[in-house]
């Protein structure tokens, strides 16, 4: 499957969870990124991964299924127990750096895993705002 924008029912979750949590992209800094997604399917604890990429700069984040759907802000599931294991918090969600697309000063962060309230504090400094006056809903 090729990166695409779900505005349907199918897809919608990932969708909706990426426009509404990373209304600035964390790469190119624009304020409204037109997210498209993708799914990579892999055989980890972690589980399968959503993946976002900015349209305007290729920038990829990608997040396991299980905290973008919400089943891993507990540990009674088999994947938040897995998440808590690891020593992360539940509840929290954690997003890797996939692909820099465009952006060569994030080419040696590639990999590397914040929290979504961490990965929107770059996005605002990026952008010039500062994080008190950036709001996330």
């Amino acid at each position: 499957m090729a990166f695409k924008r779900m505005d349907g029912f199918v897809g919608s979750v990932p969708q909706g969870f990426i426009d509404r949590n990373v209304k600035i992209c964390p790469f190119c800094g624009t304020d409204a990124p037109h997210w498209n997604i993708d799914q990579k399917m892999q055989m980890k604890l972690e589980g399968n991964l959503y993946l976002f990429q900015c349209e305007r700069c290729k920038g990829v984040l990608a997040s396991p299924v299980p905290d973008v759907t919400g089943y891993n802000k507990t540990a009674l599931t088999t994947t938040g127990f897995l998440k808590k294991m690891s020593g992360k918090k539940n509840g929290v969600i954690y997003m890797r750096i996939y692909d820099a697309g465009n952006n060569e000063e994030y080419k040696d962060k590639i990999g590397t895993e914040y929290t979504l309230q961490e990965i929107n504090d770059i996005a605002s400094k990026k952008a010039g705002n500062s994080v008190q006056e950036t709001k996330y809903y």
